[in-house]
């Protein structure tokens, strides 16, 4: 793991940048500081950008929360989310049956509108749970393990369109997220479909944007940027791309421990960073 301030001292020996958006770009609600100059001199610098997002949403939504922020479109190229990848997977295929039991909050239940899919209101008449979060910032587990209980003796699948455990904000407040749903089922013996990172589809996905002949992908011209040592980091070494930690988001109070924790979960980064600068 290599130490390093900023992104000019290591970004000429790349072509394409897979950037995570929460916890490296914005916190959800507003940018990080920095991003705006990094975002203008990777343009300029003529790299491609994918923004790359455990979002359980629609891509189109996401972007419509950059351009808020002010992260318009002519600052990278493409945007994916793990929403979009689950959208697009039920798209074209459906051994999870039709009709879903919704876990989420309501903004996001629109995630598979134009799909020939039912949602249910009683898990007894679901073919699959579809888990993208809890309902609010004010659940915990303990208010879905009836259901995921019930769930269970059914042996119905759950597709988590989110693998993420936890997000931050850069106010310190942290929040659970559909990864926990995921990882209490599965401890309850249940099958759990995930879309996202660190999965390897969404970044043959992202690859295949970017680069349309196969001829072009040369995985050691890709740096992935991200916050999520089990998500954003594992993803791209599992991938066999380069990868640049920041400390600045996810893990800020463990910033001290960075190196355990990635050989913990044998994801260590190519280099270190406190944030998204220049």
């Amino acid at each position: 793991m290599q130490p390093v301030s900023n992104l000019s001292t290591i970004i000429s020996r790349y072509d394409a940048v897979f950037m995570d958006l929460w916890g490296v770009v914005h916190d959800g609600s507003q940018l990080y500081p920095g991003v705006p100059e990094a975002l203008a001199k990777l343009r300029e610098a003529k790299k491609k950008i994918i923004m790359i997002s455990n979002a359980p949403r629609r891509a189109e939504k996401a972007v419509k929360v950059l351009a808020q922020l002010g992260v318009t479109p002519e600052l990278y190229d493409y945007a994916v989310t793990s929403g979009e990848m689950g959208y697009r997977a039920l798209r074209t295929d459906t051994p999870w049956g039709r009709r879903y039991y919704y876990i989420g909050p309501s903004k996001d239940a629109d995630v598979l509108d134009g799909l020939e899919y039912q949602r249910v209101d009683d898990v007894k008449t679901a073919d699959f749970l579809l888990n993208v979060g809890f309902g609010s910032e004010e659940e915990s587990s303990e208010n879905w393990q009836m259901l995921l209980c019930a769930a269970r003796g059914r042996a119905l699948p759950m597709l988590c369109l989110n693998p993420d455990f936890e997000v931050v904000k850069i106010t310190g407040e942290r929040y659970a997220c559909a990864g926990v749903l995921a990882a209490d089922y599965e401890k309850m013996g249940g099958t759990v479909k995930y879309f996202g990172k660190p999965f390897p589809e969404i970044y043959e996905y992202c690859m295949e944007l970017l680069f349309p002949s196969p001829r072009e992908r040369e995985k050691k011209k890709i740096l992935a940027i991200g916050d999520g040592i089990v998500t954003d980091i594992a993803g791209a070494v599992s991938f066999g791309i380069d990868a640049a930690l920041v400390t600045g988001g996810i893990i800020k109070k463990d910033e001290h421990k960075v190196e355990g924790l990635c050989r913990k979960v044998n994801a260590v980064p190519n280099y270190v960073m406190p944030a998204l600068v220049w």
